[in-house]
């Protein structure tokens, strides 16, 4: 059974932590109309990133529950890490049907909200989260992951 939003906002909450805030709170990216937002400029390592994502297409598409990874670097002219790899949250043996049976359906102008934790042995450094975008079957519509806006992971920043 696929997950199924429309118009109304839905909490998904991976692991647990403090509730997600509102959209636009922090750095935001869009790409090819999904808006991808953290809650905050800053944390501190082992915190929880609250993720708004906001299909503001025209289309009905597919968020991949089982890859989204946040990645960091400490130099901002290298590349982020941008592997697909949907073992990340659905394990070693994951199937192409068990994808499509955890993606989670965003319609025209549906927002969800989620949250992803920061290693607690994270680095200082610059972040984002990468999130993966499917196809009704399973593939990847874009060989790249759309992202949230650059925050920044230090020692000092707060909760």
């Amino acid at each position: 059974m696929r997950r199924t939003l429309f118009a109304s906002s839905l909490l998904v909450l991976v692991g647990c932590g403090d509730s997600a805030t509102g959209p636009g709170s922090g750095p935001c990216a869009t790409n090819q109309g999904i808006e991808i937002c953290a809650d905050r400029s800053s944390y501190r390592p082992g915190a929880f990133v609250d993720l708004t994502i906001t299909n503001k297409g025209s289309e009905t598409v597919f968020k991949d529950f089982c890859s989204v990874k946040v990645v960091g670097k400490t130099d901002r002219s290298v590349p982020f890490e941008a592997r697909y790899d949907p073992t990340l949250l659905c394990g070693l043996d994951v199937t192409q049907e068990e994808i499509v049976t955890n993606m989670v359906e965003l319609a025209p102008g549906a927002s969800i909200e989620e949250q992803h934790r920061i290693a607690t042995f994270a680095f200082q450094g610059f972040y984002r989260v990468n999130v993966w975008f499917l196809d009704e079957n399973g593939d990847r519509i874009s060989m790249t992951p759309f992202f949230t806006g650059t925050f920044d992971v230090i020692p000092t920043a707060g909760a």
